[in-house]
């Protein structure tokens, strides 16, 4: 079906690892390897978006020599950010954009298009406004624009990252089903253990490191005095339904607290108000005495490239005679970033990037929305050490994350968010 030999994909000067693969109907391969190492090229290559090096056949046809549209009917990718290619305004609508793009007649379009949803659990969102969605839920509306089209063949980048646990499993589990009924899959990700896919076939492409650790104990690093403080706290976006029901916490100065919970619950819309973004139906929201402001808390967002502005990381990242670009990225290894444009870095990269401007712009508390998904373990470790230096000089962070195990490397607190109310005693509760 689908056959790679000596295969590198380029983007201008650069180029991936060499890729050999046969790929065979119903079969399932994973490529692992770090944060920026090609993964997303190699994949962009297989349908055609960037020039490679090497053989890749479709079917025993070079697909530089295949019709595009064609090549994309048979051939499906799912991005590893799905904000930057949704389209349409409606759930339904954007499922549906590849079936009538492709000329299907209505009632096929609408048949795939609701056996999409039913798969990524969107269903019962089908009139949603996109905007309205979660990260995780937008990325799960990717997969079902991938599988709408009825693929032969489904490439997906790192698709587990944003989505909550359950419905990674979920997916999963139909996903299988889907292989066991010929369709073939392509994965890439940061380890085995993550995929929740088990591969036919896998190729590693570099070292992504080894599962987050706790090292030591946090508690020496707070204090008494409780610098965040949210009582009664309800939020709705309607009017009617409400995300938060009378949310209430504390966090102390140099204290990092996770939250936890599944897609949708509301831990971005929990972030936002943190950060003065977005407004409380009621209820009371202090930082350091004072209504939040972005003197005080900075959301930084899960898609880097809605937050990054400057052209290059060199541009980005702030300018003060205390802060210098340079040594900031060599405390990641990723000096050589600085002068790249920021357009053609890795997902990983752009996060890192995004996370270390809104680190360094003075705000006291910091609302990081996903800040692993993208990131190989060794990146993740460098993240949550920076975390914790930071956190030491008196700033306070909260993480809205699926990474457990991040968070129980690097945070002082777990909650979890369900049904619009924290719960301190998370793991009682989420198993």
């Amino acid at each position: 079906m689908l056959k790679i030999e000596s295969m590198k994909a380029r983007r201008g000067m650069w180029k991936s690892p060499e890729i050999n693969l046969t790929l065979r109907e119903g079969e399932v391969a994973a490529i692992i390897g770090p944060s920026g190492s090609g993964k997303t090229s190699i994949l962009l290559s297989i349908i055609g978006l960037l020039p490679y090096e090497g053989t890749i056949e479709y079917n025993g046809v070079e697909v530089s020599l295949i019709d595009k549209k064609y090549l994309r009917s048979k051939i499906a990718y799912v991005p590893d950010e799905p904000e930057s290619y949704i389209l349409n305004n409606k759930v339904f609508d954007e499922a549906a954009f590849g079936p009538e793009n492709l000329g299907w007649k209505p009632k096929k379009v609408i048949e795939s298009t609701i056996r999409a949803l039913e798969i990524t659990g969107l269903l019962n969102l089908y009139n949603r406004e996109v905007s309205t969605l979660s990260g995780g839920q937008k990325q799960r509306l990717a997969i079902a624009d991938a599988l709408s089209i009825s693929p032969e063949i489904l490439l997906l980048d790192n698709p587990f990252s944003n989505i909550d646990w359950e419905a990674r499993k979920s997916i999963s589990k139909t996903l299988k089903e889907l292989c066991d009924n010929g369709l073939s899959i392509i994965l890439t990700g940061y380890s085995l253990e993550e995929l929740y896919l088990k591969p036919d076939k896998t190729i590693f492409i570099g070292e992504v490191g080894k599962p987050y650790v706790r090292k030591t104990s946090y508690d020496n690093l707070l204090v008494s005095e409780k610098f965040v403080y949210v009582k009664d706290v309800w939020f709705s976006y309607d009017g009617r339904n409400n995300v938060l029901k009378g949310i209430s916490l504390t966090i102390g100065r140099k204290e990092i607290i996770s939250v936890i919970g599944k897609n949708g619950v509301g831990k971005t819309t929990l972030l936002k108000i943190l950060a003065g973004i977005y407004k409380p139906s009621r209820g009371t929201v202090l930082i350091n005495g004072r209504k939040p402001n972005p003197h005080l808390s900075l959301y930084v967002s899960q898609n880097p490239s809605a937050f990054l502005t400057g052209t290059t990381p060199r541009d980005e990242l702030p300018k003060s005679e205390n802060t210098d670009a340079t040594s900031l990225l060599e405390k990641f290894g990723l000096s050589y970033l600085l002068d790249k444009p920021i357009h053609t870095l890795s997902l990983g990269e752009k996060r890192i990037i995004s996370i270390m401007s809104g680190l360094y712009r003075g705000a006291l508390l910091l609302c990081l929305d996903e800040p692993t998904a993208g990131l190989d373990y060794k990146m993740g470790q460098k993240l949550g050490e920076i975390l914790r230096s930071a956190a030491s000089n008196n700033e306070a962070f909260v993480i809205a994350t699926h990474d457990i195990s991040f968070a129980e490397a690097y945070s002082d607190r777990i909650l979890l968010l369900d049904g619009g109310i924290i719960y301190e005693d998370w793991r009682r509760i989420f198993q």
